[in-house]
């Protein structure tokens, strides 16, 4: 086990190497959703991390933020590897509709862990993801049909040539197609370039920082932070110091942001969040 695994594990709250099982997994997976939140700060910001999970790896470790799906899943992917888990590589595309799922493209990147056998999934393929932000809170078994976690209901459907995975009605988006293999670094550099294009990339439009906590997921999508799950909250942070104090109760680290340009954030996702909220 490497020093970034282990500080990654000690981020985590595990302090001793824990043995590869389903158990281990899960609460893997809970403590990453629950402490390292999904966010594009640094991509509004207008430094996007590069995809680099032996790089995402070491700042998580270190203390600092991972970014959207490619960094989170990358770390989950290097980390359990290390650990001895059998991990399959995986990428996803994200439709809201018939049309926009016929023309697959990557967005998302995913894996599988196989080997994990239990009463209940004899096959022992299981569906790891802390890269939906507001979505998996456990691992999915791989298998078709409806999984509730806490407050929210998935749909997990068999097709050709993979999974499709339907997201709760109150989550961020509709459904990801998942594909089996592997991205290369080709690949994953043309997929990051285009969403996170300063002009028009879907990670570049509107800061978005969420955490999924085991009966709830928290967002703060501009000035606007919202709670859904068992119970729905809304507040508008409408003034820096709420808004800074919002980055940091979901998680965010700001050691080393300058905080001129955190201002200037602040200003810009406030202008916004006024037009939006005029809008008839």
């Amino acid at each position: 086990m490497t020093h970034a695994v282990a500080g990654y594990l000690a981020r985590l709250g595990l302090d001793e190497r824990p043995p590869v099982s389903v158990e281990t997994l899960f609460e893997i997976h809970r403590r990453h959703a629950e402490r390292i939140p999904y966010e594009n700060l640094h991509t509004m910001l207008g430094t996007p991390p590069p995809v680099d999970a032996e790089a995402t790896l070491q700042r998580v470790a270190a203390g600092g933020n991972a970014g959207y799906c490619f960094h989170h899943n990358g770390v989950m992917t290097v980390a359990l590897r290390a650990l001895g888990y059998d991990v399959v590589p995986a990428w996803g595309h994200n439709w809201e509709t018939a049309a926009e799922q016929q023309n697959p493209q990557v967005g998302h990147l995913a894996l599988y862990v196989r080997g994990l056998p239990t009463e209940s999934n004899p096959g022992g393929a299981w569906w790891p993801d802390v890269g939906f932000g507001d979505g998996l809170h456990e691992p999915l078994p791989m298998i078709a049909g409806l999984h509730r976690q806490g407050p929210f209901t998935y749909r997990l459907e068999l097709r050709d040539g993979g999974w499709t995975f339907h997201h709760d009605p109150a989550g961020s988006f509709s459904a990801v197609d998942l594909f089996d293999g592997r991205l290369t670094p080709a690949q994953e550099a043309a997929a990051h370039r285009r969403l996170t294009a300063p002009d028009d990339g879907t990670y570049a439009r509107l800061l978005v920082v969420q955490r999924r906590l085991p009966d709830a997921a928290e967002t703060l999508r501009g000035c606007l932070f919202s709670r859904t799950g068992s119970r729905t909250d809304f507040a508008e942070l409408t003034t820096y110091d709420d808004w800074r104090d919002g980055l940091v109760t979901l998680g965010i680290a700001l050691q080393g942001i300058d905080d001129d340009a955190l201002r200037g954030l602040f200003d810009r996702s406030l202008a916004t969040h006024r037009k939006w909220m005029s809008t008839p």
